[in-house]
């Protein structure tokens, strides 16, 4: 597997590097100090999970900078690595289609965990963000509480689509996924998040992970038929 970080702090790309070669097996990994080295990276190597550091000077960096690696590389899997804490951070990064955020005061074995989950193709959400939707959505909340509650409310598509937004996949990969053109998806999340009174696209990936977990907990509950 080939990892590549981006950080303009140098000692910390030593510290990660050092880290993960050391609780990764089978593991190359390539640092870059700024977003133009990181995308000649990109561009030239063959990259199977970037850690990006969310904030760094200059113009390649920031939102925008993960976004571009996003949009660019959609089945690269990102996880921002960020000393800021702040839900909006969060769910911007998570929004723009980043499958992972760690704080760089997490443990390694959240980093750890985090890496596990998105090379699986799931979403990793620091519990700072689980505990406070889970505190300040109720009418999600009550959602995720009955399966019949969200397919009464949205269309078979829109539940398909629903169940890749939980998986982490962008626009343009449940595009790909489902053979619809981006803008049909875009149409279509929007009116998931109207028809459950969501604010965001996290906070529907909660929403179809707990429809997931239902799911599942009822179909054992009745003998897997």
């Amino acid at each position: 597997m080939h990892t590549l970080i981006v950080d303009d702090h140098a000692f910390v790309c030593v510290g990660l590097k050092a880290t993960l070669l050391d609780g990764l097996s089978s593991i190359n990994v390539s640092t870059a100090s700024d977003g133009i080295k990181a995308l000649d990276i990109l561009l030239n190597d063959s990259i199977d999970l970037a850690i990006i550091d969310l904030f760094m000077p200059g113009g390649a960096g920031g939102f925008d900078f993960i976004d571009t690696v996003c949009q660019t590389y959609p089945s690269l899997p990102v996880i921002v690595l960020s000393a800021s804490e702040k839900p909006a951070h969060i769910r911007k990064c998570l929004d723009i289609g980043a499958m992972g955020f760690v704080t760089k005061s997490a443990p390694k074995e959240i980093l750890f965990t985090a890496i596990s989950r998105v090379l699986a193709g799931d979403v990793y959400i620091p519990e700072v963000l689980l505990a406070l939707d889970a505190d300040s959505d109720g009418a999600a909340d009550d959602l995720q509480t009955s399966v019949d509650g969200v397919t009464e409310l949205l269309t078979g598509r829109q539940l398909d689509i629903l169940k890749l937004i939980s998986k982490g996949l962008s626009n343009k990969l449940i595009a790909r996924e489902l053979f619809l053109s981006e803008n049909t998806i875009k149409v279509h999340v929007s009116a998931i998040l109207r028809a459950l009174n969501l604010s965001n696209r996290t906070q529907a990936g909660l929403v179809g992970q707990k429809l997931e977990i239902i799911s599942a907990t009822q179909f054992s509950e009745n003998g897997g038929l």
